[in-house]
């Protein structure tokens, strides 16, 4: 059991964005995508801290994962936007919930839309694009549970 990278981590992020790159479902749903998040996951039930990942995430593909320590580290900006300092990562969209509802979305119990709307998770960025974006949404779900995880 032990030999499953924890939620998040760098290695389960690695692994993560392997398996959106390999999701063809995911690449034709998000072939228009544009407009990396950074997913933050609230301290709940067995997770003592917050964790911050960064996705970055280009018309159907996954370009890159990153562990943040903080909201230090990140800036939401507009679509092409940057961000105003070097030492952040610019993205557009940032999807939060705590870790209890982190955990019923990757196990497919909460659609990450419907957290969205029951208000058990909320985003920044552009909710219009995000709500054209259901199926992507949901095939990035899907991907995350190709990944054996060590939930916390």
């Amino acid at each position: 059991m032990n030999d499953m990278p924890k939620i998040m981590s760098e290695e389960w992020l690695d692994l993560y964005k392997a398996a959106i790159n390999s999701n063809e479902a995911y690449a034709k749903a998000a072939s228009w995508w544009t407009g990396d998040f950074v997913f933050v996951v609230r301290a709940s039930g067995n997770l003592d801290h917050d964790i911050f990942a960064y996705i970055g995430l280009h018309k159907g593909e996954c370009t890159g994962v990153k562990s943040l320590t903080g909201e230090s580290e990140y800036e939401v900006v507009p679509p092409d936007g940057t961000a105003s300092s070097d030492d952040k990562i610019a993205v557009e969209y940032t999807y939060e919930a705590n870790y209890d509802s982190w955990v019923e979305i990757l196990n497919g119990k909460l659609d990450p839309i419907r957290g969205l709307l029951s208000g058990k998770a909320k985003i920044q960025g552009e909710m219009a694009k995000v709500l054209k974006a259901t199926d992507a949404a949901k095939e990035l779900v899907r991907s995350s549970s190709m990944v054996d995880t060590e939930f916390y």
